[in-house]
This record gives C-alpha cells, structure tokens and sequence, in this order.
C-alpha cells in the first residue's frame, strides 16, 4: 500500500508529522524510481521513508483517500493491497487489532467513494519473529471478528533472510482455517528453490513476482498442474533487476509453459505509471493483444475477492 501513495502525499504528511528523513536520504532522489537499480537493496530506499508513516490517525486516512483516488484515476474497479499492519501499529503506539481496525476502516470508506472493491492482504517480513508476528496479526483478525476485507496473507522481505521453521505450517493452517489467500513474494532475486518452498511448504495460491521460476521447467509444470498464478509486475521487475535489460522476460515462457499469471502493478506511485503502463510494457515484452484483453477476466479469476462482477 505504501508503494501506492502518491509523492506529493508522502511529503504533505511528512511535513505535518515533522518527520526528520534519514541520514543521507536526499527525498528528491530517493524517493522514485524511475530507472534501473544497481540492486533489490537500492530500489528498496524509498521504505527508508515510507516506513515513517503515518504516525497520526488521520493521516492514514489522507493515505486511504489518496491511493484509492490515484487507483481510481486509472480505471481500477476492484484491487488488493498489502500492508505491514504491524509498522502501523509501532508508529501509531496502539495495538495490533487497533491498527488493523483503523486500516480497516480507513481503506473501505475510501474505497466505497469510488465504489471499488477493495481487499487487505496482510504481510509478514521474512526474518526470526515472522511466526511470532503472524501469530499476532491472526489474533487481531480474529479480535475483529474475522472481517471480510481482510482477504489473504502475504510473506514478503528478503528472499535471503530465514525464517522460522513453524512458519510455513503457520501459513497453511491460517488458509485452511479461515480461508484465506496465500501469497508468496518468491524467485524474485534468482532464488528457484523459494518458489518451489513457496508451493511445497506454505501452499501458496499465487506467487509474487516469481520471476526466477523461469529458470526450472519441472518447476514450470508444476505450477501450471496446480494452477498457481504468477503475479507479473512488468515495470518493477526492470527496476529492481530481477529481469536483466539483456534478458527477455519470463512471462513469455509462462506463457508457453501454461503457468497462469496476472499483469500487476507494483509500487506504482513510486514509479510514477499506473496499471495501464504495465500493461503497455508487458505487450513491450511480448504480450498479444488478445491476450491483454483477457487479463481483466483472470485477474478476477485468481483474485481472493469473492464475487467480483
């Protein structure tokens, strides 16, 4: 959700809450990205900020309106946004249900000004507490009473940070007991055995990015055995490097290979191009016309809303 928040948002709330930018970071370099990074760590930079806000109430409502107004402008009828709910809830110094309830809350009046459906995946970061952490945010929905606008689960991070052993179990028995959506960030930094982890371990319904997959046809055949959905992110996947400028771009082999997948727009504030653009890019990379026209159909498809029209 972060990532959708438009430039001008982030420094009006910056201003407002007197938040001091981190040494070194200069805003009117590192806050977009619009060229290729050197690495996933540098395209990273902008969370420095991100990550700051929004300490006041108020202000995640000013973010609502505004992802979702800037959503809107580019057609989007129905979305699913992720969101670190427990940064939320350090910089607002409240609970985890709190947090939860005000994203809740904030995100579905927004959304309902535009009449769009929106739905809430809430992320887990890789590392030693993401058991203990998923435990936490499974707490807060259930307090909520199990609230339909949370609609999946997300682990998300670096790819080559560990996480807990129990994690992957954790992940699956949420799914089965809710019946919730579960995606993986995975194969984004060339790691294949993530992917496959993702799948084998954590029972993924779709998978983030995934571009390293690619690189295995015996994993390729899986995931289209099991009906797995790629999320593509066409423009992201240039900046960060996870598609070299020298390479082609896996969608063209999901595509021969029968992997479902869904044109995605990551961080599309921070890049400053909408849905449309990725779109536009993912014909760039090989993406027919026909099949274009057949996204808006898969992507409710493979959506973990419910009843989309």
């Amino acid at each position: 959700m972060n990532g959708a928040i438009p430039a001008a948002t982030i420094r009006e709330i910056l201003r407002d809450e007197a938040t001091a930018l981190p040494p070194g970071f200069v805003i009117e370099e590192d806050l977009l990205r619009s060229s290729p990074c050197t690495s996933l760590a540098t395209y990273l930079r902008p969370w420095q900020v991100l990550r700051l806000i929004p300490k006041k109430r108020e202000n995640l409502d000013v973010i609502s309106q505004a992802v979702v107004t800037s959503l809107a402008a580019n057609g989007i009828r129905f979305v699913e946004l992720r969101s670190s709910v427990l940064y939320l809830s350090t910089l607002q110094r409240c609970s985890a249900t709190q947090a939860l309830e005000r994203l809740i809350e904030s995100t579905r009046h927004a959304a309902e000004r535009y009449g769009m459906r929106c739905g809430l995946i809430m992320t887990v970061t890789r590392g030693d507490y993401a058991a203990v952490n998923l435990a936490t945010l499974l707490q807060a929905y259930r307090d909520l009473g199990e609230p339909d606008d949370i609609v999946g689960l997300d682990l998300a991070g670096d790819e080559e940070i560990p996480y807990p052993a129990e994690l992957p179990s954790l992940f699956r028995e949420a799914k089965e007991r809710f019946g919730l959506g579960v995606t993986i960030h995975a194969g984004e930094t060339g790691r294949v055995d993530n992917v496959r982890a993702a799948v084998e371990l954590f029972a993924a319904d779709r998978i983030g990015h995934g571009t390293a997959a690619s690189q295995d046809p015996a994993l390729l055949e899986m995931l289209a055995a099991r009906d797995i959905c790629i999320e593509v992110c066409p423009i992201s996947n240039r900046l960060t490097g996870a598609v070299p400028a020298d390479q082609a771009h896996p969608l063209q082999e999901f595509r021969r290979r029968g992997v479902p997948f869904v044109i995605c727009s990551d961080n599309p504030a921070i890049h400053q191009r909408g849905l449309a653009d990725d779109y536009a890019v993912a014909m760039a990379e090989g993406l027919t016309a026909d099949e274009l026209a057949q996204q808006f159909a898969t992507a409710k498809r493979y959506s973990f809303l419910e009843d989309l029209s």
